[in-house]
Order: structure tokens, then C-alpha cells, then sequence
């Protein structure tokens, strides 16, 4: 059932993002997924000054990088960069939220979704411009990576992970 319900959860994600766009720019909502896939698959116990997060880190960068593998194929541009940053942001979010770093706040979650949209373009614009020698005005990739940005910055405010504290 779990498995299921992820594979609705990529479908869902894939089907919106390619036929919603804001200012003819598209969205960025996988990097949404694999931020709340991570945030769901935190550790729900913990030990003070123990780190703990090791297979959580496994499972969430393993789904992200499953989630950009399908984004890169469904692109029908080169396969890597979308697999690299989506992984790449599975793993960033444990180690964030895992204590280790920060506690979990609304402007936390905020700052958190917009460097991680952040990351994502610019990995994969600059992946595509070094790997494929296509050219991309900097200017229309940072209005995209703008756009998408200010799309996803409600999610980092309505996503938490289950259990945070906000005081020690």
C-alpha cells in the first residue's frame, strides 16, 4: 500500500507539473515531493547528541533520485541531472531536519524549500549547459528558478515533519 500510494503521490506531481505553469514558466513540484518524501520518512524517535538518520538518508536519497531518473527520462534530454539534484536534495533534507542541524520551524521550512529550488535549477541549467552544450540565457533559467521559487515557498510552510520540536 505504501508503495502504491508514492507511486500516485509521482504520478500526480508529474501529471500537474506538465500541464500548470505560471507566467509560461513550468513548475518545480518533484522537488516538492522528494522534500515532503523525506520529511515523512524522518526517524520518529531520537536521542539527545545521537545521530540517527542513516537509513532514513538511504530511503529519501534513493527516492529522489528515483523521482529525477523519471524526470530525465520524461524530459527526453540527457539523463543525470535531474537524477543528481533530486538525490542530492533527498539526502540534504534528513541531515537538515534530523536535529543534528536545526529544529523545525515555519520560516525554517520556508528557507529550506527556496535553497533547495534553488539547488535544483541551478544543477540542472548548469548540467545541461556544460553536458550538452545547449544554450540558455541566464537571464529566462534565473526567471524560471524565480518563478518556481515563489511557486514552492507555500509548501515549505504547510509541509512539517511529524514530529519537531520548536523549543528545546
Amino acid at each position: 500500500m505504501n508503495y502504491a500510494k508514492w507511486a500516485f503521490f509521482i504520478f500526480l506531481t508529474f501529471l500537474i507539473q506538465t500541464q500548470l505553469s505560471i507566467f509560461h514558466r513550468p513548475l518545480n513540484l518533484s522537488i516538492v515531493l522528494v522534500y515532503f518524501f523525506s520529511l515523512k520518512s524522518l526517524p520518529r524517535s531520537h536521542k539527545a547528541d545521537v545521530y540517527f538518520g542513516s537509513r532514513s538518508e538511504i530511503k529519501s536519497t534513493v527516492f529522489g533520485a528515483f523521482v529525477g531518473l523519471l524526470e530525465d527520462i520524461l524530459s527526453g534530454s540527457i539523463i543525470g541531472p535531474n537524477f543528481f539534484s533530486k538525490g542530492l536534495t533527498g539526502f540534504l533534507a534528513i541531515v537538515v531536519f534530523t536535529e543534528v542541524v536545526f529544529k523545525w520551524t515555519p520560516l525554517l521550512g520556508v528557507i529550506t524549500i527556496v535553497v533547495f529550488t534553488i539547488l535544483d535549477g541551478v544543477i540542472v541549467a548548469g548540467s545541461r549547459i556544460i553536458f550538452t552544450g545547449i544554450n540558455i540565457s541566464i537571464l529566462d533559467a534565473l526567471q524560471t528558478i524565480l518563478i518556481q521559487t515563489v511557486a514552492n515557498i507555500p509548501f515549505g510552510i504547510i509541509l512539517k515533519p511529524s514530529k519537531f520540536r520548536l523549543t528545546d
